[in-house]
């Protein structure tokens, strides 16, 4: 049983497999009920969202979170401690400063970085797991959590179908989770998309089991006078990242896989695959621009024998 519906500003597919129509069809029910409640809480595009509160109140008081919310901040301050600010959900002034929040393409000028420089960095994020509060540290800050809320919306998805005994498949986008096995299949073919024909293959993975999150510059961009802007902003620099093409990270832990696909890309193809590498049962494979103009690609170890040109 296959349905689509529009939710967290893009078209989200969930298929199920076993059991019977009803058992499918109540699960593909709640898995879209999952992730209309993530949008709901993380979306900053709603001013009723969680996520919303969050940014109005917390620079003045600490605010009680969800739990949903609490585990989505805290897996986030664990890569972004990991990765030393490589992944920072703090990027919010940025978002909207080169436009991608509003679709209002904007070259930001030397003023407006330096207006925006204290405040985003990942550390401005206080969380007290044990009272459920966060609070900033600056005025001035603010949470974007486009990086990471789909990976675990795509998870919490797949556990709907998991807890009825189904396989199935969860597509938002570039965040999926393959569940189980495919039908009359041994595993899962991920294609690898070629960032400079994105309607050609690099290849492709075989995998068990697994989420996988891509970040890729072809997806989304902005165009200022007649040059393209990756929409993967480096904490750092303020700029769009350009260490990488694409990225794409399978794990089991689909939260943690969306923010790392961010961090690999702005880290490049070495120091993004320590990274990915340095954490258990994660995968990572990452597309880059070689000296001679030719995309060249680099993986983990454990991905190797999996890959197919």
């Amino acid at each position: 049983t296959r349905e689509y519906r529009y939710l967290m500003g893009t078209s989200i597919e969930v298929e199920a497999y076993g059991g019977d129509d009803g058992t499918r069809r109540a699960a593909i029910d709640e898995a879209f009920g999952a992730m209309a409640e993530v949008d709901r809480l993380m979306s900053n595009y709603r001013g009723d969202s969680e996520l919303s509160l969050i940014n109005r109140m917390a620079a003045s008081e600490p605010v009680r979170v969800s739990p949903p919310m609490l585990s989505v901040l805290v897996a986030a301050q664990k890569v972004s401690a990991q990765s030393r600010g490589a992944f920072d959900v703090t990027v919010g002034p940025i978002v909207r400063l080169w436009g991608f929040h509003d679709k209002k393409p904007h070259l930001p000028t030397a003023d407006e970085f330096a207006a925006v420089r204290p405040i985003v960095d990942y550390r401005n994020l206080l969380i007290d797991a044990e009272r459920q509060t966060v609070r900033f540290a600056k005025p001035g800050v603010e949470i974007d959590l486009g990086g990471i809320a789909k990976g675990f919306a795509v998870e919490i998805a797949a556990g709907a179908l998991r807890r009825r005994g189904l396989d199935g498949f969860i597509d938002a986008g570039g965040n999926q989770y393959l569940l189980g096995l495919p039908p009359g299949k041994r595993v899962w073919t991920v294609g690898i998309k070629d960032p400079d024909r994105p309607d050609h293959l690099l290849g492709v993975v075989e995998a068990e089991e697994t989420s996988v999150s891509t970040s890729a510059d072809y997806a989304t961009f902005v165009e200022i006078d007649g040059r393209k802007y990756g929409h993967v902003l480096d904490p750092h620099t303020l700029r769009p990242s350009t260490a990488a093409l694409s990225v794409t990270i399978l794990s089991r832990d689909g939260t943690m896989a969306d923010a790392m696909s961010k961090a690999a890309f702005i880290l490049g193809p070495k120091a993004g695959l320590a990274l990915v590498d340095s954490f258990a049962g994660m995968t990572g494979l990452i597309a880059y621009r070689a000296p001679d103009g030719s995309v060249s690609v680099a993986m983990s170890e454990h991905l190797k024998g999996a890959f197919h040109r």
